[in-house]
């Protein structure tokens, strides 16, 4: 357990250095290159590079305060476990992982923290060992795998244009390149339709949850266009794209939140909604903006998952928000935390979330935009204060539905993590909005529009209220949105059949013609002649001729 102390004071320390060096580099518009040579072939460099601006300091500031603050909540959390030293180290690593992608230029490097955010998390997510967090993780590794594959051809790519350093090309040549970039963010962070594995992601413990799932890896691939900005911003087909994909994750994941009953899974559902967010912003051209909405977001989410936490481990690690109720009465402090972050997920006037988000839909008002995904936009938004003002009725105004001899109180330590991060997302919504973007006001819309949100969500409250009174239950909607619009079936179908097919191309192929072709005639070709070869490197270069001509062969025949 002292390891889980030390580690959470040592990456506060750094997180408070890594903000004042943003800052810094911020007004001093510094940029920091490093570059470890390490091979060169064929004119390409095989380099380690470090690449420090403004936009990857304050992002190592937010994932290491909100590892820091994770690390107190497992102190209690997990004093339990039995496991407790691996829990540890995954953690860790899976945060110097994260570390090692944000300030990577290089696809090269990239790919390092990248395999490694997969890998880790496909460990936290079956950490508690059953049949459910089995299939969870497999689900979560193989929707993961598609965009590490793409990373790996878009290396491959890279090496044929000459460089792996993304930063230094100037001009929208490959396409292909950068679909691929792309399809693996919309991977990472779980876009329309690879979005199954962020819920069922959910079978990990709720630190993981917290840290991994709604502040870090999810958000890796945002960042990762981010990184991509000038090239992605020359060809606005790519953008329309984006901008369609995010805004029908946004709207998909509001359906769907309002027809589940596990907090965790709902709370999963409202960050799939502001990752399609900050793609609908991405995508209109303020990559700024997105980052700033990714830094808000993350401060209330991962303690909206903290606070969920608590409620579970009180109440037996039961999930079902129908068993809660009345927790005003048991869990003050935590419940009122719990408000302030829905508040600020809401965009509630003078929360976090409101400078954020109110400056993204203004913007969004302010640009050309089609006008049913601008209806669609405000009927997201909609959605979001519906399933948030829906939880928080099953959380304090109802009736107790709990089992009546449990003990459930506040707890000293959870809280504390809770607190600093209560006060992150009550004041760096207006401190960040004031340090990025100076507090200039150039909104300008009409005085209609600029309510708009605001009636918006008002109006949202009064109508989950009617629909509530009415016990507005129809089966097949619930069944269908709950399911993910039957996403979970369509990926089990998609992931059976590929595999299938990969798994007889390689007993054809690999273990077939090939091992036929490549091997056993070149033996009875040895054989017959019966030469003996005293050289590895004569019996190598026969090998090399054999296997040339025979993808010679196999490439007339495909083309």
């Amino acid at each position: 357990m002292i390891l889980f102390y030390l580690t959470a004071w040592l990456f506060l320390v750094f997180s408070l250095n890594f903000f004042i060096l943003g800052l810094l580099f911020m007004y001093m518009n510094y940029k920091l290159l490093l570059n470890w040579n390490l091979l060169v072939l064929n004119s390409v460099d095989f380099s380690m590079l470090i690449y420090l601006d403004w936009l990857s300091l304050i992002f190592i500031f937010t994932v290491l305060l909100i590892s820091s603050m994770i690390f107190f909540y497992c102190c209690e959390y997990m004093s339990h476990d039995y496991n407790i030293n691996r829990f540890f180290y995954l953690i860790f690593l899976f945060v110097v992982s994260m570390i090692l992608m944000i300030i990577s230029p290089s696809i090269l490097t990239i790919i390092l923290g990248w395999d490694g955010l997969g890998l880790i998390s496909y460990g936290l997510v079956i950490y508690y060992q059953s049949n459910f967090s089995y299939n969870s993780g497999m689900l979560t590794v193989l929707m993961n795998r598609i965009g590490d594959i793409m990373i790996i051809l878009s290396i491959s790519v890279m090496f044929i244009l000459g460089s792996w350093n993304f930063l230094f090309y100037n001009n929208f040549l490959n396409y292909f390149l950068f679909s691929m970039i792309i399809v693996a963010s919309f991977t990472k962070s779980a876009q329309f339709p690879f979005s199954s594995w962020l819920p069922a992601a959910m079978a990990a413990p709720t630190p993981v949850s917290s840290l991994v799932h709604s502040s870090t890896l999810v958000t890796a691939g945002v960042y990762m266009l981010i990184r991509f900005n000038n090239l992605i911003y020359l060809n606005d087909s790519f953008l329309n794209f984006i901008v369609c994909i995010g805004m029908l994750t946004m709207m998909f994941a509001g359906l769907s939140a309002l027809s589940e009953y596990d907090l965790k899974k709902i709370i999963a559902y409202s960050t799939l909604s502001q990752l399609g967010l900050m793609m609908v912003i991405y995508g209109m051209k303020f990559y700024v903006l997105s980052f700033f909405h990714l830094i808000i977001h993350a401060m209330f989410k991962s303690m909206m998952f903290m606070c969920s936490g608590v409620f579970i481990h009180s109440l037996l690690n039961y999930q079902d928000i129908r068993f809660m109720g009345n927790l005003i009465e048991f869990m003050p402090l935590t419940l009122m935390i719990f408000m302030v972050a829905n508040f600020s997920l809401c965009g509630m006037p003078f929360f976090s979330g409101f400078y954020s988000k109110d400056l993204i839909l203004e913007k969004i008002f302010m640009s050309s935009f089609s006008m049913i995904l601008y209806l669609f936009l405000l009927l997201s938004t909609g959605l979001t204060v519906m399933y948030s003002i829906r939880v928080l009725y099953y959380l304090s105004y109802n009736n107790f539905n709990f089992l009546s001899f449990k003990k459930i109180t506040d707890t000293k330590l959870m809280n504390f993590s809770m607190f600093l991060l209560l006060l992150n997302s009550l004041m760096s919504g207006y401190l960040m909005n004031w340090l990025i973007f100076l507090n200039i006001e150039e909104i300008y819309l009409f005085s209609m529009e600029k309510i708009q949100i605001l009636v918006l969500c008002v109006f949202m409250v009064f109508f989950f209220n009617f629909l509530f009174k009415l016990s507005f239950k129809v089966a097949f909607p619930f069944y269908f949105f709950g399911k993910m619009w039957m996403l979970y079936y369509m990926n089990f179908y998609l992931n059976f059949y590929n595999l299938s097919v990969m798994k007889k191309f390689y007993n054809v192929i690999d273990k077939g013609y090939t091992t036929l072709i490549l091997e056993k005639s070149l033996v009875e070709f040895i054989k017959k002649l019966n030469l003996n070869f005293r050289f590895y490197s004569l019996n190598l270069l026969i090998s090399l001729m054999f296997s040339l001509s025979y993808l010679i062969v196999v490439g007339l025949m495909v083309f």
